[in-house]
C-alpha cells in the first residue's frame, strides 16, 4: 500500500508505542481484533471519527463502519484498511512486517480451513521468512557467499567474533578499502585474551590453547593497521565470555555463523543471512549493544 503521507494519533518519532504486544499471538480474527483493541488503547482511544479524519488527512481510506466491523472480530479486514489503522495508531514502518505476516496468514486460513491440519506448523513458511528477514540459509561461511557484494559501499560494519584470523585475512583487500573510506565506521569485538576464563572456554573449544591469545592479538594487530588518516573511524574492543555464534553487520543486512562444539572444521554449521526490517536483524542489532556494553576498549 502506498503511503503518500504519514499521519499519525500517537506520536511522530520511531518508537513503536506498541512493541511489547507481539501479533504473531493472534490465531483467529477474533484474537486478531483483540491485539487491535490494545493498539487502539495506547493510541489514546480516539474515536472512529478521529481515525477517519486523521486517515483523510493522510490522503487514506479509514471508514468508520470499516473499523468499527475490524475491532469487532466479525471477519479478517481487508489488508490496506488494517495496514492505514495501525499507522494512525502510530505504529512505525519498521513495525508493519509482523502485521503484515498475521495477516498473511490468517487469510491463507479463511481460503482453506484445513491447512493447518495437514501440518503440524501449517503452512507459513514464506510468512515466517518475511516476518524474520531471512535472505539466505546455508554451511558454507567462507566461499557461499558473496562477500564483496556485502563490502561494496558499506558505512557501519560491526564484527563480533572469538578471533576471525580468517575471515579477516580472508577479506583484507575489501577492509582495507572500507577502512580508507571516508564516515565509514568499524567496530569489531573480539574475545578478552587477558581473561583466564574465556580463554580456557575457548582453547577447549577451538582445540587451540597455546594459539588462542596469540591468534586473538595477530587479529587485533591487523584491524589496527587498517587504521589511516581520513579514513573510517575504527573501534577495536575485547569481551569475555563464551561464544556460541558471530556475526557480520554490513548497514541493514547481518550475516550470523554458529560455532560447532565438535571440533573438526570440516564440521557443516548453519549460516544466517539476514536483512532489515526483520525479526532475525533485530536479534542481531539487540545481540550488538549487548555484547557493546559488556566490552572494553583495547
Amino acid at each position: 500500500m502506498p503511503i503518500q503521507k504519514r499521519c499519525t494519533l500517537a506520536r511522530s518519532d520511531d518508537l513503536d508505542p506498541t512493541g511489547d504486544l507481539d501479533p504473531t499471538d493472534a490465531l483467529t480474527v477474533r484474537d486478531l481484533a483483540g491485539l487491535l483493541k490494545q493498539v487502539s488503547a495506547r493510541a489514546g482511544s480516539p474515536s472512529l471519527r478521529a481515525l477517519e479524519r486523521a486517515a483523510d488527512r493522510a490522503n487514506q481510506s479509514l471508514p468508520r463502519s470499516s473499523v468499527a466491523e475490524m475491532l469487532a472480530g466479525k471477519r479478517l479486514p481487508r489488508q490496506e484498511l488494517l495496514l492505514t489503522f495501525l499507522e494512525v495508531c502510530g505504529l512505525p514502518s519498521s513495525a508493519l512486517p509482523r502485521w503484515l505476516a498475521v495477516w498473511d496468514r490468517l487469510a491463507a486460513r479463511e481460503a482453506d480451513p484445513t491447512a493447518d491440519r495437514r501440518a503440524p506448523f501449517g503452512d507459513d513458511l514464506i510468512n515466517d521468512l518475511r516476518t524474520a528477514g531471512l535472505a539466505r540459509i546455508g554451511t558454507t561461511f567462507m566461499t557461499g557467499l558473496n562477500w564483496a557484494a556485502l563490502f561494496a559501499g558499506v558505512r557501519e560494519l560491526d564484527i563480533y567474533v572469538a578471533y576471525g584470523q580468517t575471515w579477516t585475512r580472508m577479506n583484507s583487500r575489501d577492509l582495507a578499502l572500507a577502512a580508507a573510506r571516508p564516515g565509514t565506521r568499524i567496530r569489531v569485538i573480539l574475545a578478552d585474551p587477558e581473561d583466564a576464563l574465556t580463554v580456557e572456554l575457548l582453547a577447549d573449544r577451538f582445540a587451540t590453547t597455546k594459539e588462542l591469545r596469540r591468534r586473538i592479538h595477530t587479529t587485533r594487530a591487523d584491524y589496527t593497521a587498517l587504521r589511516c588518516e581520513d579514513g573510517a573511524t575504527i573501534d577495536i574492543r575485547y569481551r569475555p565470555g563464551d561464544r556460541t555464534l558471530a556475526f557480520y553487520r554490513f548497514d541493514d543486512t547481518a550475516v550470523l555463523n554458529f560455532y560447532s562444539h565438535t571440533r573438526s572444521r570440516a564440521a557443516a554449521v548453519p549460516v544466517l543471512v539476514c536483512r532489515r526490517p526483520g525479526a532475525l536483524f533485530d536479534f542481531v542489532a539487540a545481540e550488538w549493544e549487548a555484547v557493546l556494553a559488556g566490552s572494553r576498549p583495547v
